[in-house]
């Protein structure tokens, strides 16, 4: 924090002070930024000189005074112009105020309007998800009916391995039945064979 405040000078029991603008953790004579006025309480009559420039300067930027320096500066007339400015003072710091505010709404606003995308993206991406799912479960489910289409061919294969075989066994009936009879007709000439040698 800074402060206004006096830093004593001087000899011994003869002092004198600066009315100087320092850190509040500086020490009392150590230290300051800036020298504004001083004042010499031993004079007759005393001396007291206030910048008034600076000292509005800073105690608009927030310069806390001390006891002794506010008592200097009503007494020079600096803080009854103070005061009346404060009103100004005050009136930019609310604008100031609402300005952040509003820039503090239109971040929260962007920032929801991320949010929304992203669930929207998401709920995108879940929906794409599941599509994909179900194609692939029908996919799945499709599979066992084309390989089920196609075993009745083997089936219509063996249906027509049978006929092949009654086929190809007819024909082996009709050379069986064919040479019977020639068996039969050679058996007449074994016989006249045999009754012409019995004649002999």
């Amino acid at each position: 924090m800074v402060k206004i405040r006096l830093k004593r000078m001087g000899a011994s029991k003869r002092p004198f002070y600066r009315v100087v603008v320092a850190d509040s953790r500086s020490p009392r004579d150590g230290r300051f930024i800036e020298a504004i006025g001083k004042y010499h309480p031993l004079d007759d009559p005393s001396v007291i000189e206030i910048d008034s420039e600076r000292a509005m300067h800073w105690l608009t930027v927030g310069a806390q005074p001390s006891e002794q320096v506010t008592s200097l500066l009503k007494a020079t007339g600096v803080w009854a112009e103070y005061e009346a400015a404060r009103p100004s003072v005050k009136a930019k710091a609310e604008s100031q105020a609402k300005t952040n505010e509003k820039k503090r709404a239109r971040a929260d606003a962007t920032a929801k309007e991320a949010a929304a995308a992203a669930a929207k993206a998401e709920k995108a991406e879940a929906k794409r998800a599941a599509e994909e799912a179900k194609a692939q479960e029908a996919d799945a489910a499709s599979e066992p009916e084309a390989a089920g289409g196609a075993e009745p061919p083997p089936a219509a294969e063996a249906s027509e391995a049978p006929e092949a075989s009654g086929a190809s066994e007819e024909p082996e009936a009709e050379a069986a039945t064919a040479e019977e009879p020639v068996a039969e007709e050679g058996a007449p000439e074994g016989n006249a064979a045999e009754s012409s040698e019995d004649g002999s």
